[in-house]
């Protein structure tokens, strides 16, 4: 392996086993793929879901950088700082303090995550396209693979080049050079530049376009993106060139497919829940009306990708009072099953006693299964944000009021129509209702929305307190931008950036 390869970590073609107990695959007793069949199977392994924007102990710093996350005294400068916690990149992170991660090691994000992704999508696409002499069944079989590793692709791309980029500016020259779009399997090829954001979203949009005439209606399980997946992908990438038409015509397309077997069968009616023990929030477990309501498989995951499912409990940080203060407390089902009362973080450091007291905490990610991906609730979400903003503001509530039948007790009144800013503040605030507190939905949301000049949902700036001290951030800025790791950065001079050399 040359030591300028652009990924540290390559799982090649062969390396198609895993040990994770979800979306495992055994291997086959064959090196090297030669079937569709073969590389069909690569597209099930577990690394492609499971470490998307995680850290080595499953948390995301992208969630604390944002305003859905607080730390205290004790969990910010005692668990994190002084007890040098593994992940104290989330504490960076929240205070504002780059280097957010240690510029001299390997970033899980880049190589867990999206590149080891990126091998697999690229040798199922360039190996099913060689394969020769494929009979008119097989032809259609790889077709349809190639699609699914496609949008695969594009998805893990779309999310990068927003990460490691500045914000996305429709109608700007977004000549800002980002990741490199890799897209071939060959090690041996040269390597490529950097692409701008304008480069990266065009290929992100060609890869999806080029895919969904062979996407399939149906996928055997929801880490592998159906063709309302591939819609919800375009829907959502429209989201950020602020071409809201498009939002509403692919949101519905997908939304239309998926709906057909009615909505019950996608979302859950949390007015069906209870507990197994009620006397015992913390460690009781929710009755639903099935059993996969902890399963990757749940009814509302379209595509699943894992995520930060401890953010907001005393060990990693809280739910912000901003957020607590988003829900109705006596009506809104989410806030009495996930928002739990519990003893906070605790511990004495230096003969100082740190006791946060009893604190409401964020359960959801312990009780349920989310999905960093994306969920029907948020593709209903997304045709309303849609619809609100090309002006469409009764269809909008009808998708929001479809939402709040599945989430709030029933009998809460239903939200009339009110002016245009209305309605997408309503909606606005429903996603970050319904979304996860942790990981990247809500950083991506500050950054398309930073744009909104003079809106209530825009927020140039985000504010972090922790004891006495007040941090800011500010999210058009590197402050909403990590960096390429060194690890990467000095096999790849041709990329031209300097490796960081700031004390982490």
């Amino acid at each position: 392996m040359k030591q300028r390869i652009l990924i540290l970590v390559i799982i090649m073609a062969g390396g198609i086993s895993s040990c994770t107990k979800f979306l495992d695959v055994k291997p086959k007793g064959k090196l090297i793929p030669s079937e569709v069949a073969d590389f069909d199977h690569l597209l099930d392994n577990s690394n492609i879901a499971q470490w998307v924007f995680i850290d080595n102990n499953t948390g995301c710093n992208l969630g604390y950088l944002t305003d859905n996350l607080s730390l205290s005294d004790g969990i910010g400068n005692i668990n994190y700082k002084a007890n040098n916690h593994p992940n104290i990149d989330r504490y960076w992170a929240y205070v504002f303090r780059q280097p957010y991660k240690n510029p001299s090691t390997s970033d899980y994000f880049w190589d867990w995550g999206t590149y080891r992704s990126m091998a697999y999508f690229n040798n199922v696409i360039d190996g099913v396209r060689a394969i020769p002499n494929l009979s008119t069944e097989n032809q259609q079989y790889a077709k349809t693979v190639v699609a699914q590793a496609l949008v695969n692709r594009a998805w893990s791309y779309f999310i990068t080049t927003l990460v490691y980029g500045p914000v996305y500016k429709p109608g700007a020259p977004n000549d800002t050079k980002t990741i490199p779009y890799v897209t071939s399997s060959d090690m041996g090829a040269p390597l490529p530049d950097l692409s701008t954001q304008e480069q990266a979203f065009a290929q992100v949009q060609n890869d999806v376009l080029t895919a969904l005439p062979d996407m399939p209606e149906v996928t055997n399980w929801p880490s592998r993106p159906n063709k309302t997946a591939a819609h919800a992908l375009l829907a959502y990438y429209h989201l950020f060139t602020q071409k809201y038409d498009s939002v509403v015509y692919y949101a519905n397309l997908a939304w239309t497919a998926a709906s057909k077997g009615g909505t019950d069968k996608l979302i859950y009616d949390y007015n069906s829940f209870s507990w197994t023990d009620p006397t015992n929030l913390i460690n009781s477990t929710i009755k639903g009306p099935d059993n996969f309501l902890s399963a990757a498989n749940s009814r509302e995951n379209l595509l699943y990708r894992n995520l930060d499912a401890g953010a907001g409990r005393s060990s990693s940080s809280y739910p912000s009072d901003e957020v607590i203060a988003l829900y109705d407390q006596a009506n809104d089902l989410r806030f009495k099953y996930f928002f739990l009362t519990a003893p906070g973080y605790k511990t004495t450091y230096n003969n100082v006693v740190y006791d946060d007291g009893n604190r409401i905490q964020y359960y959801r990610g312990s009780k349920t299964n989310m999905t960093a991906g994306f969920s029907y609730p948020e593709l209903l979400l997304m045709r309303a944000e849609g619809y609100a903003r090309t002006n469409q503001l009764a269809a909008a509530i009808d998708d929001l009021n479809t939402l709040r039948r599945y989430r709030y007790k029933t009998g809460t009144p239903t939200l009339p129509v009110g002016s245009k800013d209305e309605v997408i503040q309503q909606v606005l605030d429903e996603r970050r209702r319904e979304l996860p507190l942790g990981s990247f939905k809500r950083f991506l949301d500050l950054k398309r929305l930073c744009l909104e000049t003079g809106k209530p949902w825009c927020k140039p700036k985000i504010q972090h307190k922790i004891g006495t001290e007040t941090h800011e951030g500010t999210v058009d800025s590197k402050d909403f931008i990590l960096t390429i790791s060194n690890v990467i950065l000095k096999f790849n001079p041709q990329w031209n950036i300097p490796l960081d050399g700031r004390p982490f």
